[in-house]
């Protein structure tokens, strides 16, 4: 160790990376207890409703259905939030419900471990009409970004375009943005596959074209004079309208980690009959949450299980480091997280400017609902002084 510390204090040494090759299992104070901790909690996982009902049963992809119905999802460049109305009988192909029988009937797994040790399994395989894999996982951000949000309503399209993404190693999220804003710059048309293929593969060849591409959303934007530039601190944003989904744009607008919905996603919550302070209070207190679960190494997806049973936890820790944790751990250890981010991203120079949302959430009214959005980033940057 003493060898490591004189190299990282050498100024004239750059690191790049440290690995750290564990082989065993580390060694826990008391064994016994923890593995016990684990059986149960992933016992109290399967019978979850959440976890059952939803996540192992479609996965995140059925968040498509909701958001399509809500009006909330990005579609050809954020210009409407509903790609098809169901309650009219137009069929929706983009969502859980859809993509979920057409995988199983083709002999796909529409209920897969991401890792090893998953049990709330809320991953797949996709197969194509033959039977034959063709990409895992479909979620939902690369549903809504790189599918509707570039004109795709055919599931087969999205798998093709998703495995592509995946081979050249790029965030779907970030590529899916960028493919609609240089459809929205005219350089191709909405639901293009061709198109889309095509730009891809200009950044795995690394053109002239390709390399401003792979610079990513805002700059792809600026370059061609969008106007319609759908990012948070020149991150693109995921697959919520922050004109409907509003405590998710919140926590969207104002997170040290820019742009990001796992921040404090609460896409069911009702906000057009709540005040800002109270969204606000509600985003934080889900923030801390996720925060302190993502501190854990806990999936977020388990929180319904994992926060009404910090005792259990706090518990299981203990058995596993000798400490002396109490049930009232959790909260208090999330709000100390976002305090450090937040202290981080002052001292590196961030202000309320940087949590603005783009002019068009704030001028173009967004079919099927019209909302525009109401809070501006001098309304949210100082939600963390309460923490």
């Amino acid at each position: 160790m003493a060898h490591w510390e004189r190299i990282l204090r050498d100024e004239n040494v750059v690191v790049k990376a440290i690995v750290v090759d564990l082989d065993k299992i580390p060694s826990f104070h008391e064994p016994k207890k923890v593995n016990a901790a684990i059986k149960d909690y992933s016992k109290m996982l399967l019978a979850d409703s959440m976890v059952a009902n939803f996540y192992s049963k479609v996965g995140t992809m059925g968040m498509a259905d909701l958001q399509n119905t809500l009006g909330g999802l990005p579609v050809r460049n954020f210009s409407a939030g509903q790609q098809a109305n169901v309650a009219a009988g137009e069929k929706f192909k983009m969502g859980g419900e859809y993509i979920g029988q057409l995988n199983t009937s083709r002999g796909g797994e529409q209920t897969h471990a991401c890792m090893p040790g998953c049990v709330i399994q809320c991953s797949n395989v996709y197969a194509d009409a033959n039977g034959k894999e063709v990409v895992s996982p479909v979620e939902y951000e690369t549903l809504g970004l790189l599918g509707t949000n570039c004109g795709l309503s055919d599931p087969d399209d999205l798998a093709q375009m998703n495995y592509l993404a995946n081979d050249l190693g790029v965030d779907t999220i970030e590529l899916g943005a960028t493919l609609a804003v240089l459809m929205e710059a005219g350089l191709g048309n909405f639901g293009d596959v061709k198109f889309m293929a095509d730009c891809m593969a200009e950044m795995r060849k690394g053109s002239e074209k390709g390399k401003l591409w792979a610079q990513g959303t805002a700059r792809v934007g600026e370059h061609y004079n969008v106007k319609r530039v759908p990012v948070i601190k020149k991150q693109a944003i995921s697959a919520y309208d922050p004109r409907v989904i509003e405590a998710t744009g919140i926590a969207m607008m104002a997170t040290a980690q820019g742009a990001d919905h796992t921040a404090g996603n609460l896409p069911r919550l009702k906000t057009r009959e709540m005040e800002l302070p109270a969204i606000i209070e509600q985003s934080l207190a889900h923030q801390a949450r996720i925060a302190a679960n993502d501190s854990l190494g806990l999936c977020i997806f388990g929180m319904s299980v994992t926060n009404p049973n910090t005792e259990f936890i706090a518990n299981a820790i203990n058995a596993a480091h000798g400490t002396s944790l109490t049930k009232d751990f959790l909260e208090p250890l999330g709000r100390e997280t976002l305090r450090l981010e937040h202290e981080f991203n002052k001292h590196a120079g961030f202000t309320a400017k940087d949590d603005e949302l783009p002019a068009f959430f704030y001028e173009e009214p967004l079919p099927p609902t019209n909302h525009v959005a109401r809070f501006h980033g001098a309304d949210v940057h100082g939600m963390y002084d309460r923490v």
